[in-house]
């Protein structure tokens, strides 16, 4: 029951300003989209599965599952400690697993609070 709740809470909340991530570096769908276009060296990242990416993306996203640990964990090595790293999933939950792991890194790091479903209420694009 509390799986369910949370998951109406999650999926209805993102829409309406709740989220579950707790620490700073966590913009709304239209911080970041700002953020993105202002930061040359901006790298999007989606944490997403592959088929959650095939179904829509922000333009210019990498994907790197987070749940597929061997592929992130080596993707993780291969990433430049001097950009910042923009990431999302569907809806902030997998995004904020990441960017742990990716500040354990070193690594400089955004999330985009409520994640993917929050950028379609803002009505943001997306691309396929």
């Amino acid at each position: 029951m509390k799986h369910w709740i949370l998951l109406a809470l999650t999926t209805f909340g993102s829409c309406n300003g709740v989220h579950l991530q707790g620490e700073s570096n966590v913009l709304s769908p239209q911080e970041y989209d700002k953020a993105i276009h202002s930061d040359s060296m901006a790298v999007i990242i989606d944490v997403r599965q592959p088929s959650e990416y095939e179904a829509g993306h922000i333009q210019g996203a990498k994907l790197l599952d987070v749940l597929d640990a061997t592929a992130f964990d080596a993707g993780l090595k291969e990433l430049d400690k001097e950009k910042t790293y923009y990431i999302y999933c569907r809806s902030g939950r997998r995004s904020h697993e990441a960017a742990g792991k990716m500040q354990a890194q070193g690594l400089k790091v955004v999330e985009l609070k409520g994640g993917i479903s929050a950028w379609r209420c803002a009505e943001l694009p997306l691309v396929k």
